[in-house]
């Protein structure tokens, strides 16, 4: 195993390699495409169905805590302006083990998201063609079998 000044040596060499040809404008774009989605949709929908209107007490209490994720992530990232940050800052205080399993976490949430997003679309369009595009549910069959 390698110390840490290693892994910090090593990261520093390849930011030094990478091209900045990002602006203000298209990280911003890249943001907001990250944040909206169907996700916040059918959670608050299902939240809502399950625990009514208690619901919103856990959206505002989810949503401090992220507050306080997002400005930890905030401060390293203004303290160490490295590439890769999801995986790079746990690897300097936690390891190669605990970044590893980030990374994954992260490849596995990133790998996801076109499945999730193309059943919401069928889902929505659903409610105004619902001939063509019937809901998704667990009794929709396929070639008339179940």
């Amino acid at each position: 195993m390698g110390s840490s000044n290693s892994y910090i040596e090593k990261a520093q060499a390849s930011d030094r390699e990478l091209r900045k040809a990002l602006g203000l404008l298209e990280i911003m774009f890249l943001v907001l495409g990250a944040i909206i989605g169907s996700g916040w949709l059918f959670g608050s929908f299902y939240a809502a169905a399950m625990a009514g209107p208690a619901a919103i007490v856990s959206w505002i209490i989810a949503g401090v805590l992220m507050l306080f994720v997002a400005l930890a992530f905030a401060e390293l990232s203004g303290a160490i302006p490295k590439s890769g940050a999801i995986v790079r800052y746990p690897q300097y205080s936690h390891g190669s083990f605990a970044s590893t399993l980030l990374g994954w976490a992260y490849f596995l949430s990133a790998v996801t998201v076109a499945p999730a997003e193309a059943e919401a679309a069928v889902t929505y369009l659903s409610t105004w063609w619902p001939s063509r595009w019937p809901p998704l549910t667990y009794s929709t069959t396929v070639a008339g079998a179940r």
